[in-house]
C-alpha cells in the first residue's frame, strides 16, 4: 500500500473528501469539514496498563472527575426503580425519583458504610440499608434512623445521601462524581448535534450484554478505536471494508472514525484475484484467506484443513497449532473463525466467502482514479437509495434528508473516556462501554448495548435483564448481538495477549500511529490532561 510522504499521512485509497461532491443530499458540516487531530507522536507508558500506582491515580484523577454513562432510562421505567453503577472500586446508585426525574447517590449507608444496593430494584418507596435499617426517601433526604436516641450528636436533617451530578443525553444517564464538574452539555460539546436527524431520544434499549475481559480497560477499548487491524485480525472482512482508509476527526472530548462502506481494503491492491469461494460440500464452515488464497475448512474432528492454491496442505487446531501436513503455519484468526463458536441457529449470517472479494471489487484498483471515484460514488448512491427505503418504516420520511455519506459509511464515535456510540441507521444500533472493575488494573467489563428505533405506534417492550458473560465464554452465547458476536470473539481473543505482552516492551512505552489511531491518541491526550491535575 502506498502512503503519502509529506504532510499528514493518509492511505492511498479513495477518500471521503473525493466522494462528497457526488452525494445526492446535503452532507452535514461535521463530515464536509475535517477536524483532524494535530499530528505528532503519541507514546503511552506501558505502566498505564498494569501498574497499581498508575491505576490508583487514574481512579482518583480521572474516573472520579469525569462524565460517564451509568445506565439507560429503560433500566428505570417506574418511579422507585434503582440500579447500582460500579466503576473501579466505587459504587453509585441511580434512582428514578419522579416521572421524569433521576438522582444519583454514592452507594453507602451513612451509618457504617454498608452498600445500600447490590443489584437493581423495582418500585421502591425508600432506600433502606439492609444492615441496621437506616432509611432515605427517593430524593436522598433522610427518612429514619432507628434508635435515634442512641445518636445524640446526629441531626437527621444533616444525614442526607451524598448526591453526585447527573445528566442525560439520548436516554442515557450520565454521572460525574466530581461535585464541581462542568455540565454534561459543556462536556459533550457539538456531539449531540450530529444526531439531530436520528436522535437517540427516539431509541429504546433492546439488550445489554456485559463481559468480563482479562485486560486493562484501555487495552480493550483501543482495539475498537481503530479499524486498520481488520486486514490482520478480521481477514474475512477486507473485501468490503477499507480498513486503513478512513477519515478521523476530533472535537475535544469526542472523536470519530468514518470508513466508506462496501469498498475493498487498499491492502488488496497488489493481491492476486483468487476467484470465488465455493460452498463446502460438508456444510461445515469454510473461508478463503484473501491474501494468499488458502482455503480454511472445519474438519469433522474439530481441527482445520488449510489448503493453499498450489495444493500444499496442513491440519491445524482451532488456535493454529500444527497437527500434520507439509504446511507449517496457519492464520490463527481464520482458524478460530471456522473452528471457533458459531452463531446460534436463527442468527442471520452473511453469505459464505465473506473474505472473498467479488470480481468487480478486485478490479477497482486497475481503473483510472477519477473513474474509480465515480464508480464507487455510483455504488454508494444506489446503496443509499435502497437503504433509505429499507429504514423508512423505522425512521419516517426524515430519511430523505439523510446523506448518502451517513447511510452507506461505517461511523464510530468515541466519547471520552469509555463510550463508543454509533449512528445506527438500521433496525438496531450498537454502543460499547468499557470500565474498570475493582482494584485489578488488568481486568475490565465491556458492555454492548443494542438499541432500536421506538415503534411508530404503541409502547416499546421493556428492557430485559443484563446478560453477563464470564471471561471464557464466547460472545456467540449472546444472541442479542447477532453475527457481530463472532467478530467480537476475534477481537477479544487478542486482548489477554496484549495485556501480557506490554510487560515485555523494552522501550517502556507503546507508540501510536498519527492518523489511523487518532481516536486512541485523542483519548490518551485527554487522559494526560486529567492525570496532570493536582
Amino acid at each position: 500500500m502506498v502512503e503519502t510522504v509529506t504532510g499528514t499521512n493518509r492511505s492511498a485509497g479513495i477518500s471521503l473528501e473525493e466522494l462528497l461532491p457526488y452525494d445526492t443530499r446535503a452532507v452535514p458540516g461535521h463530515f464536509a469539514k475535517p477536524s483532524p487531530l494535530p499530528v505528532g507522536p503519541t507514546r503511552v507508558p506501558v505502566e498505564a496498563y498494569y501498574s497499581q500506582d498508575y491505576y490508583r491515580e487514574e481512579i482518583d484523577k480521572m474516573w472520579l472527575r469525569v462524565w460517564q454513562v451509568a445506565c439507560h432510562e429503560d433500566d428505570l421505567p417506574d418511579v422507585g426503580d434503582y440500579t447500582p453503577y460500579e466503576v473501579a472500586d466505587r459504587s453509585f446508585v441511580i434512582v428514578k425519583c419522579g416521572p421524569d426525574e433521576y438522582k444519583a447517590f454514592k452507594n453507602a449507608c451513612l451509618h457504617r458504610g454498608r452498600m445500600l444496593c447490590e443489584k437493581p430494584g423495582k418500585r421502591a418507596r425508600e432506600l433502606r440499608c439492609p444492615f441496621h435499617a437506616w432509611a432515605w426517601h427517593l430524593d436522598g433526604t433522610n427518612k429514619e434512623i432507628p434508635c435515634q436516641w442512641d445518636f445524640p450528636g446526629i441531626d437527621p436533617e444533616e444525614q442526607n445521601l451524598t448526591e453526585v451530578p447527573l445528566g442525560r443525553w439520548g436516554r442515557f444517564i450520565f454521572i460525574n462524581p466530581d461535585p464541581d464538574c462542568e455540565s454534561l452539555e459543556q462536556f459533550l460539546g457539538e456531539f449531540p448535534s450530529h444526531f439531530e436527524k436520528y436522535p437517540y431520544e427516539k431509541r429504546y434499549k433492546v439488550a445489554q450484554v456485559s463481559k468480563v475481559i482479562r485486560a486493562n480497560w484501555k487495552v480493550v477499548q483501543d482495539a475498537f478505536a481503530e479499524s486498520w487491524h481488520v486486514f490482520s485480525t478480521h481477514p474475512q472482512m477486507v473485501s468490503a471494508f477499507g480498513d486503513p482508509n478512513g477519515q478521523f476527526d476530533a472535537w475535544g472530548n469526542v472523536s470519530r472514525q468514518y470508513n466508506t462502506g462496501g469498498t475493498p481494503s487498499p491492502h488488496l491492491e497488489d493481491v492476486k484475484d483468487w476467484g470465488e469461494l465455493e460452498p463446502s460440500e460438508s456444510g461445515r464452515p469454510r473461508e478463503m484467506h484473501p491474501f494468499c488464497g488458502a482455503i480454511y475448512e472445519l474438519r469433522e474432528d474439530g481441527n482445520v484443513d488449510v489448503t493453499m492454491p498450489n495444493g500444499a496442505h496442513g491440519v491445524f487446531t482451532r488456535t493454529a497449532e500444527w497437527v500434520e501436513g507439509d504446511l507449517g503455519h496457519a492464520d490463527i484468526h481464520l482458524c478460530q473463525w471456522v473452528a471457533g463458536p458459531q452463531c446460534k441457529e436463527g442468527v442471520p449470517v452473511p453469505p459464505i466467502g465473506m473474505a472473498t472479494a467479488r470480481p468487480m471489487e478486485r478490479t477497482l484498483p486497475t481503473l483510472d482514479r477519477k473513474d474509480l471515484v465515480e464508480l464507487i460514488a455510483g455504488m454508494r448512491t444506489e446503496r443509499a437509495a435502497a437503504h433509505r427505503e429499507y429504514i423508512r418504516p423505522l425512521f419516517g420520511d426524515v430519511v430523505d434528508e439523510i446523506s448518502d455519506t451517513e447511510l452507506t459509511g461505517n461511523t464510530y464515535y468515541n466519547v471520552f473516556p469509555n463510550l463508543m456510540p454509533t449512528p445506527g441507521l438500521a433496525e438496531s444500533a450498537i454502543w460499547f462501554r468499557f470500565r474498570p472493575v475493582g482494584m485489578n488494573p488488568e481486568e475490565c467489563v465491556m458492555d454492548v448495548y443494542v438499541l432500536a428505533p421506538m415503534p411508530v405506534e404503541g409502547e416499546h417492550p421493556p428492557a430485559p435483564p443484563v446478560k453477563v458473560l464470564d471471561p471464557d465464554v464466547s460472545w456467540t452465547e449472546a444472541e442479542e448481538v447477532g453475527f457481530l458476536a463472532r467478530v467480537l470473539d476475534q477481537d477479544t481473543n487478542n486482548m489477554p495477549w496484549v495485556q501480557r505482552g506490554v510487560r515485555n516492551v523494552d522501550s517502556g512505552y507503546v507508540q501510536l500511529a498519527d492518523y489511523n489511531e487518532t481516536k486512541l491518541r485523542n483519548t490518551y491526550l485527554k487522559l494526560d490532561e486529567y492525570m496532570a491535575r493536582p
